[in-house]
């Protein structure tokens, strides 16, 4: 008789911590989404803030560099312009030649051969087919049977 006494009182116990448990009111789903969208958005504004700084930083610091200015552009008409972009991408046949000699230690025959420029660019598409038709996938060889392989 004692054992079951024992056993009731200790699970009218149990049965009050779980009604203790059971009135305690849950949070509901929306307030735990609205907590985590708060803190995602204050995290991005922190970061927004941290790179507006940063970067306001650096502008300061190319302010007030001595010696940094940019050069202000020459006014020149659009005529010439081209003339002197073309110029600064070709070497003068001159300095190639000197090169060479220079490079050999002998007399170099000077010979010039021109190219097309660039209009037509077949030879470059021609290669680019033969490179992609020599790694074509090869198609598979018949198999023979086994009753023709012999022993050596």
């Amino acid at each position: 008789m004692a054992l079951e006494t024992h056993l009731l009182n200790a699970a009218s116990t149990l049965i009050d911590v779980a009604q203790v448990a059971q009135v305690k009111e849950e949070v509901p789903a929306w307030i735990g989404g609205l907590m985590g969208m708060a803190v995602v958005m204050t995290a991005l504004i922190g970061i927004w803030l941290m790179t507006a700084a940063v970067g306001s930083y650096f502008l300061k610091q190319k302010a007030s560099a001595p010696g940094k200015t940019e050069a202000a552009p020459k006014a020149q008409s659009a005529a010439p312009a081209a003339p002197a972009a073309a110029a600064l991408n070709e070497i003068p046949l001159a300095v190639i030649i000197a090169a060479a000699v220079q490079m050999v230690q002998a007399p170099i025959r000077n010979v010039v051969v021109t190219a097309p420029g660039g209009a037509s660019m077949t030879w470059a598409s021609q290669g680019r087919q033969a490179i992609y038709a020599s790694h074509s996938a090869k198609a598979p060889q018949a198999v023979t049977s086994l009753g023709t392989i012999s022993k050596k």
